[in-house]
């Protein structure tokens, strides 16, 4: 049987693992879709979407994509940062060492020392995609190295039960930035739509391709986030993550007699329940309003993760 502080481990390890992979296709659409931006201000909603606006100003820097950019991936004071889910990553793994394949313990290693060589150099704007596409491969390739080594026992279950659960987060809020930046009204009315900027997204996502094959060429936005939210097929879609949590805690329960109790299932099926009734049109303030209930199913499915496996009553 496995130890509840080893379960603990490898969730955190998937969780922080697929944080840095998200946080880093946050930063690139943002910078992409602040490219033609006069002000900085387009920077502000990463901010929003973190609660992290008074945490950022308390460091007395002003509001620039650098500093923003920095805050990020750097700065290891702050607990949403790259820099300090890497270094969680790497302890959470150092802990499962003898419960996971050395490739994984040395692509985590690897990755850490990548990450503190970036924290001791200071690098431009213009460097910002670079940075966030080899981190984002390196989270892929981790995550093909346990995908090929790692034996499918319960610190495996547990690992792709955190990615997952942080995945279908993580997408909720590259969503919400657009509500930060266009749907500042107190009405229920769309924004005007930007199809650039749902392009970038869908690109982030690795989903654009796909949706082209799903909806016309000229599709509205609340398709793509319709498409973003709710397609089971899509691997970066919030449904396709959240069925991938509710899959690995009924093989847990199923292959390692670890059940899930009630207030996972409640929770499990409020989530499922949520995703398969969205609002008729995903735009404006309402998009906005069905993503902070989305997060808050999610959390609670955390939160009674935790409470179930972790830190028993």
């Amino acid at each position: 049987m496995l130890l509840s502080r080893f379960a603990e481990n490898a969730f955190w390890l998937g969780r922080y693992m697929e944080r840095i992979e998200s946080l880093s296709r946050l930063l690139m659409v943002t910078e992409s879709f602040a490219a033609d931006q006069d002000s900085d201000d387009a920077w502000a909603p990463i901010l929003n979407v973190f609660a992290d606006t008074e945490t950022f100003a308390e460091q007395g820097k002003t509001l620039t994509a650098l500093n923003v950019a920095r805050f990020y991936i750097s700065d290891a004071n702050n607990s949403n940062s790259i820099s300090y889910a890497s270094h969680m990553a790497k302890e959470n793994a150092r802990s499962l060492r003898h419960l996971i394949s050395t490739e994984s313990w040395r692509q985590v290693s690897v990755f850490h020392n990548s990450i503190l060589t970036l924290q001791k150099r200071r690098f431009a704007l213009s460097k910002l995609s670079e940075i966030c596409m080899s981190m984002r491969e390196s989270c892929f390739t981790f995550r093909g190295v346990m995908e090929a080594t790692c034996y499918r026992d319960e610190v495996w279950r547990f690992n792709q039960l955190g990615a997952a659960l942080e995945r279908a987060d993580q997408v909720t809020r590259l969503i919400d930035i657009k509500y930060f930046r266009f749907d500042r009204d107190d009405d229920d009315q769309a924004a005007p739509p930007d199809v650039a900027w749902w392009n970038t997204l869908l690109r982030s996502a690795s989903g654009y391709h796909a949706f082209q094959r799903r909806y016309s060429f000229n599709a509205d936005p609340s398709d793509a986030a319709t498409f973003l939210l709710c397609d089971p097929y899509l691997p970066m879609s919030v449904t396709n993550a959240a069925e991938m949590a509710l899959y690995q805690i009924h093989r847990l329960d199923e292959d390692f007699d670890a059940g899930a109790g009630q207030e996972i299932k409640r929770a499990g099926a409020a989530l499922r329940e949520r995703l398969k009734s969205p609002p008729a049109r995903l735009s404006g303030r309402t998009l906005h309003r069905y993503l902070d209930q989305v997060q808050q199913e999610i959390m609670a499915l955390a939160n009674a993760v935790n409470d179930r496996y972790f830190a028993p009553a």
